[in-house]
């Protein structure tokens, strides 16, 4: 993970340590993600509302948002510290995390953008999910929004990473694929919960017209 700075494209000029395969198959696979998503809220836009899902799938976005809070924690550890990361057999971490790309305008650690990105994806959940008020109806699209953003964020570090650092960090792949899932989760409940703030209205004045004819 990594900030933006020009004359990170010099850092490293071989590729390192393999695992370019995975980067570029998790790059697609969160491109073709980002297009589905739009097409499937251009679907909801048009009235095709999505089932309530069951109990279990629900339950996967706070148990995925804490993975990826404690790796984004990982991360943020190896950024901050400078300490070398355990990489594992698969691509070069280090040199992703010791990279000008891994402070957000070269000031904040990416890993650090990360952890707060996770807490606020579960925050948001659990308002939605064990409140009952008006702006509880409106957490699932600040979801998406959040896990939309995460995602197109993850496509650019992954970018980074394949083509302009020359390594690879799994950590960081890791991470991709953790906010693709989360934005694919957070499709439904954003088309239902749009869906029931536009019926609302409707319910109120038939509530209103029911009244003034009685």
């Amino acid at each position: 993970m990594y900030s933006h700075l020009p004359e990170a494209a010099a850092l490293a000029a071989e590729p390192a340590s393999g695992g370019f395969e995975i980067a570029t198959i998790v790059l697609i696979v969160m491109i073709v993600s980002v297009i589905y998503t739009f097409i499937a809220m251009f679907r909801g836009v048009q009235g095709h509302t999505p089932r309530k899902r069951a109990e279990w799938v629900e339950l996967l976005v706070p148990i995925l948002s804490v993975i990826g809070m404690g790796v984004a924690c990982y991360l943020a550890y190896v950024e901050i510290t400078l300490t070398e990361a355990v990489c594992g057999p698969v691509g070069d971490c280090n040199a992703v995390n010791s990279s000008p790309y891994a402070r957000l305008f070269g000031i904040l650690p990416v890993g650090l953008l990360g952890v707060g990105g996770y807490i606020t994806i579960l925050a948001v959940w659990a308002w939605g999910r064990f409140r009952s008020d008006r702006l509880a109806d409106s957490m699932p699209a600040l979801q998406f929004g959040l896990t939309l953003f995460g995602t197109l964020f993850s496509i650019y570090l992954t970018y980074l990473e394949v083509w302009v650092i020359l390594a690879i960090c799994m950590w960081c792949i890791s991470s991709a694929v953790i906010m693709t899932v989360l934005l694919v989760l957070s499709i439904n409940p954003a088309l239902r919960g749009m869906a029931e703030l536009e019926d609302e209205p409707l319910e109120s004045t038939r509530k209103e017209e029911a009244k003034t004819g009685a």
